[in-house]
């Protein structure tokens, strides 16, 4: 009873972190290049200097659009 116990406990903590996961992936997904850029100089600036966060930007912004991750721009209207 004790190892049952356990293991459901282990799987209700697996299935956690894999719903906490995916709800952190959602909440990039379909951002478009100058959203990610804004999000990462909010969250990242007063820890890391400026040209730091444009270089991890850079990383993200190019991993993200091999993924096919990135949102597309609204063309602006004129």
């Amino acid at each position: 009873m004790r190892k049952l116990f356990k293991l459901g406990l282990l799987a209700a903590m697996v299935a956690g972190i894999a719903k906490l996961v995916s709800t952190q992936k959602a909440e990039w997904r379909g951002l478009t290049e100058p959203e990610v850029r804004e999000k990462l100089h909010t969250k990242l600036d007063s820890r890391i200097p400026s040209d730091k966060v444009d270089e991890i930007g850079n990383k993200i912004v190019e991993t993200m659009r091999d993924k096919g991750a990135l949102g597309e721009e609204a063309p602006s209207e004129v």
